[in-house]
């Protein structure tokens, strides 16, 4: 298989979804998750991101590593994970879960591959250049709310042709993550509009600026992302054919990553990061 469409979910339902996400957002992501490496920053563009691990669908050899369990997840957000767990064929282990909030004109994301990044090199819209890191065979993206003109993911081929999967609200997507790099359109929405969140919101007072709106704008787009951190991966290395990865073989890398650079890169993951992140959208 290289990529699918599936119906998962209502356009109601996807909407539900994003009520719980955010709050689950504004109670896990924090300082304490980070260092502990049950969450993650990614916060490399304009757009909102947000990454948690997660014991899904678990197993013994994984349980130590950082991630949420099931209980400490709302219980939707828990049933979807294994429910795309499965889809991805994992039995063990776990996987990243990443949020994804776009507003108007947040800036397009570049074609690249997902993965567990252990040393790697960002220069923000240009280029991703990955020296190590666990490359999962497959990713799936949900998509609960799409208002753009432009669409959401594109898939590219190593002959830089570009796909288009027909992506509506409540399908998931499917797709072969060695064969297909991703990318996202700058985000624009059905009509013409002013350049701010602020310019673009009716104020309590009648004038253009500088109080607070009375409502919050809403994301154009939003979306779930599910890859494995452990099971059906590759040994990602720059320059070097992916190598297939044991869950045993993942395990040792990410315990070497955690004991050795982890250490010397939490301060600088921090610096980069907001605690709490602030809601400006709903």
């Amino acid at each position: 298989m290289t990529w699918s469409l599936e119906r998962l979910r209502s356009p109601d339902a996807c909407e539900r979804l994003i009520r719980e996400i955010n709050a689950f957002i504004s109670g896990a992501y924090d300082r304490a998750n980070t260092i502990a490496r049950r969450n993650y920053v990614y916060e490399f563009t304009s757009m909102e991101t947000f990454a948690f691990a997660l014991h899904c669908p678990g197993s013994p050899e994984t349980r130590h590593l950082p991630g949420f369990a099931d209980e400490e997840l709302p219980q939707p957000i828990a049933e979807l994970a294994h429910e795309v767990a499965d889809r991805l064929g994992l039995k063990r282990g776990r996987v990243l879960f990443n949020v994804g909030r776009y507003f108007e004109r947040c800036g397009p994301i570049v074609p690249h591959y997902d993965g567990e990044l252990f040393d790697h090199t960002v220069v923000p819209r240009v280029r991703h250049r990955v020296h190590s890191g666990i490359r999962p065979r497959q990713v799936a993206i949900l998509t609960l709310r799409d208002d753009t003109t432009t669409g959401g993911t594109r898939l590219h081929d190593a002959a830089e042709n570009e796909i288009t999967p027909p992506m509506r609200v409540g399908d998931l997507l499917v797709f072969d993550n060695t064969l297909y790099r991703h990318s996202v359109p700058d985000p624009v929405g059905p009509s013409a509009r002013p350049s701010s969140a602020e310019e673009a919101t009716p104020f309590q007072d009648g004038s253009a600026r500088g109080r607070q709106p009375t409502s919050k704008p809403r994301w154009l787009r939003y979306t779930l992302g599910w890859r494995s951190l452990d099971e059906a991966c590759f040994d990602w290395r720059e320059d070097e054919p992916l190598r297939p990865l044991s869950l045993a073989d993942a395990v040792v890398l990410h315990e070497r990553f955690l004991s050795e650079r982890w250490p010397d890169q939490i301060e600088s993951d921090l610096a980069r990061a907001t605690f709490p992140f602030p809601e400006r959208y709903a």
